[in-house]
């Protein structure tokens, strides 16, 4: 069974090198009516996507975080999970009581899960009008110059970044992990299923690798990435909970 959402899905690969050609307002719509689209926590809709059209503001970011395809992409959207849209028309009791709940756990988590729907849809939607994508975690590092630069209230934090454009290189598609074992499990969590589909896909990711000049498989990789040295990530934590989010 294929059609052309499963082709888009299959054949997806992030974009780095865009082309210097201009997307226009309507494609861009078309994208985040898609974005819009998508399941989210309790019809919240606790996601906002910030576009950045100053390109000065986008060469800071690029120079902070080191991506050029933030400065070099027609258009660049920073992510947010945004529950301030609930205190629009909230009296001051209202408002009181909506902050001590929105400051759970839960919450935070819902729209995060909300957030990375949104960002899928918006990527998958690129793709099937010919645009290419690429999603970035560190794009959000420089926690305090985007929260000055973008004046956010609380309630309203960074989470990604996206970078949108006519793609001008031909990455090609990285393997994933087998899905059974891999994401798909019966019944309980089977640790057994997961060695084996880590082992092949370590076999998979060696070639992969190889091929663009790099000795190592999927777990080297991990373990150069996040198990070297500690990090203090401490200020990202602070900063979540300076915003409202998961202080209880």
């Amino acid at each position: 069974m294929e059609n052309d959402v499963f082709k888009i899905l299959s054949n997806r690969a992030s974009i780095r090198a865009f082309k210097d050609e201009p997307v226009s307002d309507e494609l861009v719509m078309t994208v985040l009516s898609a974005a819009a689209s998508g399941p989210n926590m309790n019809n919240f809709q606790p996601v906002t996507f910030i576009e950045i059209t100053d390109q000065a503001v986008k060469d800071e970011i690029t120079e902070r975080v080191g991506m050029r395809y933030i400065a070099g992409a027609p258009r660049f959207f920073v992510l947010a999970i945004d529950y301030n849209k609930l205190f629009v028309g909230a009296t001051p009791e209202q408002a009181a009581v909506m902050a001590e709940n929105l400051a759970w756990y839960n919450m935070t988590e819902g729209a995060l899960i909300s957030a990375g729907i949104a960002l899928e849809n918006a990527v998958l939607a690129a793709n099937a009008v010919g645009l290419g994508a690429v999603t970035m975690a560190g794009a959000v590092r420089p926690l305090d110059f985007l929260q000055d630069t973008l004046q956010l209230p609380k309630f309203v934090k960074p989470v990604m970044g996206l970078s949108l454009g006519y793609p001008d290189q031909e990455p090609g598609v990285k393997p994933k992990l087998p899905v059974k074992g891999g994401f798909w499990m019966t019944d309980k969590y089977d640790q057994a299923a997961l060695e084996g589909a880590v082992a092949t896909y370590n076999d998979t990711m060696r070639e992969y690798f190889a091929g663009r000049g790099i000795d190592e498989d999927w777990t080297e990789h991990n373990m150069k990435m996040v198990a070297t040295t500690a990090k203090d990530n401490s200020l990202a934590t602070q900063h979540l909970h300076d915003k409202g989010f998961a202080t209880k």
